[in-house]
């Protein structure tokens, strides 16, 4: 079923991405994993889906993604499986004649495109984040364990007996569900730090909820990589930087949505309500104009000077 759907997603193809169409934070990114370095061998992969409100206004509309946690000897990588089959169909097309198109996934699913490689350099933690296809941010930072209280609550997920536990990290209270028998310090996200590997985590208002649904020990090792290279060579806007700055420019980009697409050389079209183009906005970045004339991207006029709501998973 799910190679089913993601021949259907594959297909699925357009010149334009609208603002309704995915999370505004995310547009049209792929990498060419030829690109890549190999960090680690994994032994043990672990599955969690997760289920996130990307409009704090809009409550109704949830998004689904599928995360992979592959455990290695030394490194840990957390990453989308969607968007790894993006970037392996990518890598696969630029080889070809035919140039690629990417839109997000359909029915509310989608690839929150970040990597982060636990212990990647040793005793610290990368993250590869992305903002729109134009930036890319690479950051390395020190570990940051939550805080945790282990509550005397108990259940069972997945036939383990687990444990709960609460803490406040990076500006949500996160609630999370353990299990001492996989003795795995490791979590969904940047979540770890218990005596167990995490199965479950919700922050409080259920925003984000992550939620394991599998738990592999591999027959042969799967290798860890990093697309550092891909991406720098998928934005010539990369820079490696920090958190504190990709944090900066994220909100930035809610704040002013319009004007900052057009200063990362995207066109925009304003439509109306019938899909009537309206407006075409050229870029103020020229320096992008060219390759990005067959990706503007489509804004309802209502949504022209409108700030987007923020509710990225980090809110501080």
């Amino acid at each position: 079923m799910l190679k089913s759907f993601l021949i259907t997603f594959m297909y699925i193809l357009s010149a334009c991405w609208t603002i309704y169409s995915q999370p505004k934070h995310y547009i049209g990114v792929s990498h060419n994993l030829d690109n890549s370095v190999i960090l680690d061998s994994a032994n043990i992969r672990i599955t969690y889906s997760l289920e996130f409100v990307e409009d704090s206004l809009n409550l109704e509309k949830k998004w689904k993604d599928l995360k992979i946690l592959l455990i290695g000897n030394k490194v840990q990588n957390f990453y989308s499986y969607f968007g790894r089959q993006i970037d392996s169909a990518f890598t696969t097309n630029i080889k070809g004649t035919k140039a690629f198109k990417q839109l997000p996934l359909s029915e509310g699913v989608f690839s929150e495109r970040y990597d982060i490689y636990y212990n990647f350099p040793e005793g610290k933690q990368t993250v590869v984040e992305n903002i729109t296809r134009l930036r890319s941010y690479l950051y390395k930072e020190s570990f940051t364990l939550p805080e945790w209280f282990i509550t005397g609550d108990t259940t069972t997920l997945l036939n383990f007996h687990c444990h709960k536990a609460v803490c406040r990290f990076y500006g949500r209270t996160w609630e999370v569900w353990f299990a001492p028998e996989i003795a795995l310090n490791a979590g969904p996200w940047k979540l770890r730090g218990l005596p167990g590997l995490i199965l479950k985590a919700s922050d409080e208002r259920n925003h984000y909820v992550f939620e394991c649904t599998g738990i592999e020990k591999l027959k042969q090792p799967e290798p860890i990589i990093i697309i550092e290279k891909a991406y720098v060579a998928a934005s010539n806007s990369a820079h490696a930087g920090s958190r504190e700055k990709f944090l900066k420019e994220l909100r930035e980009l809610h704040d002013n949505y319009v004007n900052i697409l057009l200063s990362m050389g995207y066109y925009v079209m304003i439509v109306d309500k019938s899909g009537k183009i309206v407006e075409t906005i050229e870029p103020t970045n020229t320096k992008f104009k060219d390759r990005n004339i067959s990706y503007p991207v489509k804004i309802e006029v209502e949504e022209r000077y409108k700030k987007i709501p923020y509710n990225y998973i980090e809110l501080e």
